[in-house]
C-alpha cells in the first residue's frame, strides 16, 4: 500500500469508509471493544478537529490511539512531527505499512499501553506542544488526568472523547455529573465542549455519543504550594459517600483521619457561608482547595 499523501486533489482520504475497510480487511484485523476500538470515517469531521487544535509548523503533536492514521494523515502536512501512541500490534503493523516514507523523520510510533507509559518522560525526550487525539474510550476519562500530571508542560489538547466524560469534565457544582473527577480536572485544566461528533461518524457504531473538547493546562503560581496527590485524595474522601453529608464522608474515610479535625472543617465551611450538613457537590473546586490549605495549616 502507498504511502498518503494527504493535500492533493481527488485523494482517498484513509478516514473514507471504503478505504478504512480496505486497510483493516488487507491487514485481516477486527476492531475490538475491549480496547475501545472506534475508527472515525468522516473526514470533515477529522478536519474540523485539527482546525480546533490550532496546528502549528512547529507542532509537536502526542495522538494517543492512532490506529491506522485517520487523524495523522490529516494533521501530517500542517505540523513538525507526530508521536503516535498505538497498542495493537495488527494496527501498528498497518499504520508502519502506510506512513513507511514518514517514520522517524516526522513520526514516532511508540507500540505501547498509554496508560504505562511515563508521559513526563515523553515530553522531555520528544517535545511534545500538543495532545490531540480520538482517545480509545476505556481509558479516556483515567488518561486525561495521568497525562497532565506527568507532563504539566503539556498546555494544549484538543480530544475527542464520550460524551458523558466531557459532561464530567465541564460539570458545575450541583450538576448531576459533579464529582471528584471534575474537581481533580478542574484543578488541572480548563474544559471546553466544542462540538458533537455522531455515532454514524464511527465504525463500529458506538453505544454512547462523542464530542470534541478542548482543554488548556493550568500553570498557575497560586497552586505551587499545593500537593496534588495529597490533594486529590482529600477530594476523594469528601466525595466518598456522594448522597451522604461531607462531614459523615470524611468521618468514613480510610484511617479516620479527619475525626479530630471536623470542629474545624464545620467552622471552614461556615467561614465561607456554608452549612455543616451540605454535600461535596455543593461546594466549588476553589473551596475544596481552601478547606484543604486551612487543614493542613492547622
Amino acid at each position: 500500500m502507498n504511502s498518503p499523501k494527504p493535500g492533493k486533489s481527488g485523494k482517498t482520504y484513509i478516514s473514507s469508509p471504503s478505504k478504512t475497510a480496505e486497510i483493516l480487511n488487507l491487514h485481516n484485523v477486527r476492531l475490538k471493544k475491549s480496547l475501545g476500538q472506534n475508527f472515525l470515517i468522516d473526514t470533515n469531521i477529522l478536519k474540523k478537529i485539527a482546525l480546533a487544535a490550532e496546528l502549528k509548523p512547529e507542532d509537536i503533536v502526542l495522538e494517543i490511539g492512532s490506529g491506522i492514521g485517520s487523524l495523522t494523515e490529516i494533521m501530517l502536512p500542517q505540523i513538525k512531527k507526530i508521536i503516535c501512541i498505538e497498542v495493537d500490534n495488527r494496527l501498528a503493523q498497518a499504520f508502519k505499512e502506510i506512513f513507511r516514507s514518514c517514520l522517524s523523520s516526522q513520526i514516532d510510533l511508540i507500540e505501547s499501553d498509554a496508560m504505562k507509559l511515563d508521559y513526563g518522560e515523553l515530553k522531555i525526550r520528544t517535545g511534545v506542544t500538543k495532545v490531540v487525539s480520538n482517545l480509545p474510550y476505556k481509558i479516556s476519562a483515567p488518561l486525561i488526568i495521568k497525562i497532565m500530571l506527568e507532563a504539566p508542560e503539556i498546555e494544549h489538547y484538543c480530544l475527542t472523547i464520550q460524551k458523558d466524560i466531557a459532561d464530567r469534565l465541564t460539570a458545575k457544582k450541583g450538576d448531576k455529573n459533579y464529582s471528584s473527577y471534575t474537581v481533580k480536572a478542574s484543578f488541572l485544566a480548563d474544559f471546553k465542549i466544542l462540538f458533537p461528533v455522531s455515532r454514524s461518524c464511527f465504525i463500529p457504531v458506538p453505544f454512547v455519543d462523542s464530542v470534541v473538547v478542548k482543554a488548556g493546562r493550568k500553570v498557575s503560581k497560586k497552586t505551587a504550594d499545593i500537593d496534588t496527590p495529597d490533594f486529590f485524595g482529600f477530594v476523594e474522601d469528601c466525595f466518598l459517600h456522594r448522597r451522604k453529608m461531607l462531614i459523615n464522608s470524611l468521618l468514613a474515610s480510610n484511617e479516620h483521619k479527619y475525626v479530630d479535625k471536623i470542629n474545624l472543617i464545620i467552622k471552614m465551611l461556615h467561614g465561607i457561608g456554608k452549612d455543616k450538613n451540605l454535600r461535596a457537590e455543593d461546594l466549588r473546586s476553589d473551596d475544596f482547595l481552601f478547606l484543604y490549605r486551612s487543614l493542613k495549616a492547622n
